[in-house]
């Protein structure tokens, strides 16, 4: 009191139980360490809406069901012992010969829509709700200088390079991740002026060419570059920017491990 500072008083029950520390539910999955992240809103919608992904006590599935070698049948079925599926992969890349004058480094910008979980569950629609209003969604909201780590490009997926003498991006590419069959959409916002930045429709394949198969969905990203290319020219967006994204699913049927991340490309400028 003396001299104004803050200060903690703390009570404790002489005849009862007194809480000496408190870190929530600890427990496994198959052996291995539950810990989950969720940030609370503005940056993330998961704890205000008690989606189950963030508590090991409430967790029904997803990504910590699916490590290496764990096979994922019930116990009734057949695990297969002895056999191997064997798959084949096939990369084909373009380049070209890096000029200082006609290029510029593209860094790596990352947001998470479920943040920080990785994941998230969509929540069957209740009963009362018709199926053509079945709809989940969440919402995030975050600053440009949020995906911005001051450390060698490169040196860690979340690096992106020094920020001195830079006052903002340039956004080159945003693609969006959802799972089918549940995505609806993905939005990008500048969340200071209403702008607009990407959106996602899926886009259904209906035939049997190269990306264009029955069955199958096509997330096409969005891309800015130079007029010569056909494209719109880079939007600027300073470090202070406010950005949005929002992500809406079908809640016909539920569905774990669904995700709403946002992968981009920028030019610090």
């Amino acid at each position: 009191h003396k001299f104004k500072g803050a200060a903690s008083l703390s009570v404790a029950a002489l005849d009862g139980a007194t809480c000496v520390c408190n870190s929530g539910v600890q427990g496994s999955i198959n052996g291995i360490p539950f810990h989950k992240d969720c940030w609370d809103e503005p940056l993330g919608d998961l704890v205000q809406q008690k989606n189950p992904t963030c508590w090991v006590e409430a967790y029904k599935g997803g990504l910590r069901c699916c490590h290496h070698g764990w096979i994922l049948l019930d116990q009734d079925q057949n695990p297969w012992e002895n056999q191997t599926d064997e798959y084949h992969m096939k990369f084909r890349f373009w380049f070209q010969e890096y000029d200082p004058e006609e290029h510029q480094d593209l860094v790596r910008v990352h947001w998470q829509t479920e943040a920080m979980s990785g994941e998230y569950d969509v929540p069957v629609r209740s009963p009362d709700v018709p199926p053509e209003e079945a709809l989940h969604q969440i919402s995030s909201r975050w600053t440009v200088r949020d995906m911005i780590h001051d450390c060698p490009a490169g040196s860690s997926y979340q690096c992106t390079g020094s920020s001195a003498n830079k006052t903002g991006i340039h956004l080159i590419y945003a693609g969006g991740h959802c799972h089918a069959p549940s995505c609806y959409t993905m939005e990008l916002w500048n969340a200071d002026n209403g702008q607009l930045l990407c959106r996602h429709d899926p886009i259904y394949g209906n035939g049997t060419e190269i990306f264009n198969e029955d069955g199958y969905l096509a997330l096409p990203p969005c891309l800015w570059g130079s007029k010569e290319e056909g494209l719109t020219e880079p939007i600027f967006l300073s470090f202070d920017t406010n950005l949005m994204s929002i992500k809406r699913n079908n809640n016909t049927y539920g569905h774990y491990g669904e995700m709403a991340l946002w992968q981009m490309r920028a030019v610090l400028v």
